[in-house]
């Protein structure tokens, strides 16, 4: 029955359309049956209101359900609910706790997630270098924002030697996954000549395709790109469009 459900959340060998199919439905028959796949997927249902009213504290509520039978998406999950302060009050430490219990279990945006809170100080103790260690796990696992983060660790010197040589080699790679964040920050490299030789063409282009993903720096950089004819002609009215983008957002 959870199986079905994804299929129809998610277009897997069937055409998606929640508006003929509840994939609700078939995740709340697997809760039912208490399978573990099903209360995660009905805690996603309620948390985005996929097929169901949103509900977040029902969704918190399948998230804990699910992390107390051991399911390591659900244990980051609920990690995520305790940061964020979704269906749930919002707890620091504890989403530091269940983001590195699924970390412990081997997944992937767990480990990320241990990283960020190292880096940042969120429910634990600022720590440099363990952020590092963890973003490169994640890199090494092949997350797209664990490779993300190594090059701008690599790039910053956040618990490793500057190394910008990485840092771009990093953000091309996690660009070249189609990561929106990455992409422009290869596009920074490439006007500013870090870990590669300056090219505002190319610059352009990254930024470009990063704002067309809807990123808001990334336009923000595109704008002045046509405002000042930064690797492209210059263009003032393109320049006024992309900062009255940005301003609408």
């Amino acid at each position: 029955m959870c199986k079905i459900g994804n299929c129809y959340q998610n277009g897997l060998g069937i055409e998606r359309n929640l508006d003929n199919v509840n994939p609700f439905i078939y995740y709340q028959k697997s809760a039912d049956m208490e399978l573990v796949d099903g209360i995660f997927g009905v805690g996603v249902c309620y948390e985005r209101g996929v097929g169901v009213k949103k509900d977040e504290q029902k969704g918190f509520m399948n998230y804990k359900k699910a992390a107390d039978m051991g399911h390591i998406v659900g244990t980051n999950n609920v990690g995520y609910c305790y940061e964020r302060g979704i269906g749930v009050e919002e707890n620091k430490h504890k989403a530091f706790i269940y983001y590195q219990k699924s970390a412990n279990m081997g997944f992937v945006s767990g480990i990320y997630n241990v990283g960020v809170c190292y880096e940042r100080g969120i429910g634990v103790e600022m720590d440099e270098d363990k952020a590092f260690i963890y973003f490169k796990k994640s890199a090494d696992m092949g997350g797209v924002y664990g490779i993300n983060n190594v090059g701008y660790c690599y790039e910053n010197g956040i618990g490793v030697e500057i190394d910008e040589d990485k840092a771009f080699i990093y953000y091309k790679k996690s660009a070249d996954m189609g990561y929106a964040i990455a992409i422009k920050n290869v596009g920074y490299c490439y006007e500013n000549g870090i870990g590669v030789d300056i090219d505002e063409h190319k610059a352009f282009t990254y930024y470009q395709k990063s704002a067309d993903m809807g990123h808001a720096i990334a336009i923000k950089k595109v704008g002045d790109c046509y405002l000042y004819g930064i690797g492209v002609d210059q263009d003032e009215y393109k320049a006024f469009t992309y900062h009255k983008k940005l301003a609408e957002m």
